[in-house]
């Protein structure tokens, strides 16, 4: 019985060897697998260098005499004064404060002599500014307007005949309501043929005109059928007057997409971007 008792308490120590073998084995291998904080890995931080710090330029150069400072061309002037400036202050010495402010002050002479002879050279060519078409004072402002006004309308009223209005809206559209109003303020004092669609019951006529919103007015020439449009949502009066005066005058060849803004009174001027008068 005592044999039979000690056999099996050496068979059971030998399979506990072996457990203990195995699991040492698996935990190497899962341990080269896995690695990181969590798997008892310790991970050496780099310890960044510290970077020094730029060291300070040289001393700039002694300046020359205000005479020959005069001279030079704005970008030398332009870099003496950036480098005498940061001198100064990083000094605080007189002497380089002294002469930071003397080579400013150079600039600031060189800046009012070119202005000074900007303003002989214009008194002596006059086309060589907008003076002319650009009044300054409130009596010459309203004059102007009056004058562009005026031959706004004329041109308005010259070809009420010739052309007329399609006018794309919609019974939901809040902002046809307002354009409703604007367009019979229109009518009262220009006779242009309207035609109102529906956007809803017109597509095909709205994917000619490439009309995706209401309101949407397109001026059309009745002869030879050219349109522009005019306006896209709800617009004021004046900004739609001076829609359907600058499409007609580009439909009438009278202007080209570089003088769209160029009124008939500022044709061939300084206001005139294809204006080539020297």
């Amino acid at each position: 019985m005592m044999k039979f008792f000690n056999a099996k308490i050496i068979v059971l120590f030998i399979s506990c060897l072996s457990l203990q073998a195995l699991t040492a084995t698996e935990i190497k291998k899962s341990a080269k697998k896995e690695k990181g904080y969590w798997n008892y890995e310790i991970i050496n931080k780099k310890v960044k260098a510290k970077t020094p710090l730029p060291k300070a330029p040289p001393p700039p150069v002694a300046m020359p005499t205000n005479e020959l400072l005069m001279q030079l061309h704005p970008d030398q002037i332009k870099i003496l004064v950036q480098t005498w400036r940061k001198h100064a202050v990083h000094t605080m010495n007189p002497h380089d404060v002294s002469e930071a402010l003397r080579i400013q002050d150079v600039a600031r002479k060189k800046s009012a002599a070119y202005a000074a002879v900007v303003g002989f050279v214009i008194q002596q060519n006059p086309n060589l500014t907008l003076a002319d078409e650009v009044p300054i004072t409130n009596a010459g402002k309203q004059a102007q307007f009056d004058r562009r006004e005026l031959a706004m309308n004329k041109l308005i009223l010259r070809y009420e005949k010739h052309y007329g209005l399609l006018y794309f809206t919609s019974k939901t559209c809040e902002y046809c309501r307002i354009q409703d109003g604007v367009l019979t303020q229109f009518l009262h004092d220009f006779n242009y043929t309207i035609k109102t669609v529906e956007l809803q019951k017109n597509s095909k006529l709205a994917l000619k005109f490439n009309i995706k919103q209401t309101p949407s007015i397109i001026l059309v020439n009745k002869r030879t059928k050219k349109w522009i449009p005019v306006t896209f949502g709800a617009s004021s009066l004046p900004s739609f007057k001076e829609n359907v005066y600058r499409g007609i005058r580009y439909i009438q060849k009278e202007i080209t997409p570089a003088q769209f803004f160029t009124n008939e009174s500022d044709m061939g001027t300084g206001l005139d971007p294809t204006n080539k008068q020297e």
